[in-house]
């Protein structure tokens, strides 16, 4: 579900997200994620082009993961986002509360 890809040089660290992150996966997401604290200092992106469905509890996920790098100063972004999650992140108006990293040409 979650797979780190450490900082380098001037790039941010990575939290990858794959598979579905849905009620029936946050639980076990959760645990995961625990058994990755603490993570190195940021600053850090979001990848959430691995994700292929996403529902509120999901959602509810990724927001606690951005309260929690923010809330010690780790600033975080997007760098890319599935189409599932983009519609759900629409649909529930959090799409300012994640916003895309520039993209690299």
């Amino acid at each position: 579900m979650f797979s780190l890809t450490p900082a380098r040089d001037d790039t941010p660290a990575q939290l990858h997200l794959k598979g579905d992150l849905t009620l029936y996966e946050v639980s076990m997401a959760r645990d995961q994620l625990l058994g990755l604290l603490p993570l190195p200092a940021g600053p850090w992106q979001l990848d959430l082009s691995g994700l292929n469905e996403l529902d509120s509890a999901g959602a509810q996920l990724l927001l606690a993961i951005q309260r929690a790098l923010s809330s010690i100063d780790q600033p975080t972004t997007v760098s890319q986002v599935s189409p599932p999650v983009h519609e759900l992140l629409t649909l529930l108006n959090l799409e300012s509360l994640y916003p895309a990293a520039p993209n690299e040409d």
